[in-house]
């Protein structure tokens, strides 16, 4: 693939354990990197890109970009965005972005280049400053613990797949406000699934190989996954709450241990998050309440 040729999104569940090769300590201020093997750093504190840095004004509205991923654009998948994506007006896709304008912009400027995050506050935008309307905000877990039968309990990595059986409602809450996290695809039956339809319509990407959605709800403090890379390109959207991500920022290539670049970026609700496959990242939740996020995925 060239590198100045669009990618596309690919957003989905970052399960993969097997690229994990650390994890991230649970923390909102720049976390150290530490091995999974022991508790010992290995890495100092990452640095953290300023805001004044690497900001973007795109229809009034600041977009926060980190460096270009270099040598990883080579490892970007190469799948086709949609002809006329750029000639609809205020479809979903441009719902979830903000405008049209930052929608346009992000593909064709943006994706498989670099991380990047666009806040749902701006300058002078009223109709971007407006939060998202459900079910794209907020979250409502009972309803998915009654529809869905593949909701996966992660904490720090470990995993077991939720057993209604065994496990109630009020149980699967505890296990939530200890500091867990619930892991949730999207699946016909639930309430977002027509939502996703709406998404895999936008993207041209309709039927069995459409896209994926996840619904991560994590506790106080909770780090579902511990620090990684995805074999494809994330996006993520904050429902609920907020959370902090570590992303790195430099070293592309390299391995976990040896990146010295690392920069933190705070969600709130209707913030959206890019990162390109290869580039690694941890989340943990507020320590004081609750985070929803869900990722989207084009295959």
């Amino acid at each position: 693939m060239k590198a100045d040729t669009p990618t596309t999104i690919l957003i989905a569940i970052a399960a993969s354990a097997a690229s994990a090769a650390a994890f991230i300590t649970p923390s909102f201020a720049c976390s150290s990197v530490v091995s999974s093997e022991s508790d010992t750093a290995v890495a100092s504190a990452p640095s953290v890109i300023s805001d004044e840095e690497n900001q973007i004004l795109v229809d009034g509205v600041t977009e926060f970009s980190c460096n270009d991923i270099g040598a990883l654009r080579q490892q970007q998948a190469e799948l086709q965005l949609p002809s006329d994506y750029d000639t609809k007006e205020n479809d979903i896709l441009a719902s979830l972005f903000g405008s049209n304008e930052i929608r346009n912009d992000f593909f064709k400027n943006i994706l498989g280049r670099r991380v990047a995050y666009f806040p749902r506050q701006c300058t002078n935008n009223e109709q971007h400053q407006q939060l998202l309307k459900p079910p794209m905000s907020g979250f409502d877990l009972s309803s998915f613990y009654d529809t869905n039968d593949w909701i996966s309990l992660r904490k720090r990595g470990s995993q077991d797949m939720l057993d209604k059986e065994s496990t109630s409602y009020n149980d699967l809450t505890d296990y939530i406000a200890g500091g867990g996290s619930a892991i949730i695809p999207v699946i016909p039956g639930d309430y977002l699934h027509d939502t996703k339809e709406q998404i895999d319509h936008a993207l041209g990407e309709e039927g069995e190989f459409g896209t994926s959605m996840n619904i991560y709800h994590s506790g106080p403090s909770a780090v579902a996954l511990n620090i990684h890379y995805d074999a494809y390109p994330v996006i993520v959207l904050q429902l609920e709450g907020r959370k902090e991500w570590i992303i790195q920022n430099g070293n592309f290539g390299e391995t976990v241990n040896g990146i010295t670049d690392w920069r933190n970026v705070t969600l709130t609700e209707g913030d959206l998050l890019y990162i390109p496959q290869g580039v690694y990242h941890a989340a943990t939740g507020d320590p004081e309440h609750g985070s929803t996020h869900v990722t989207i995925g084009w295959k």
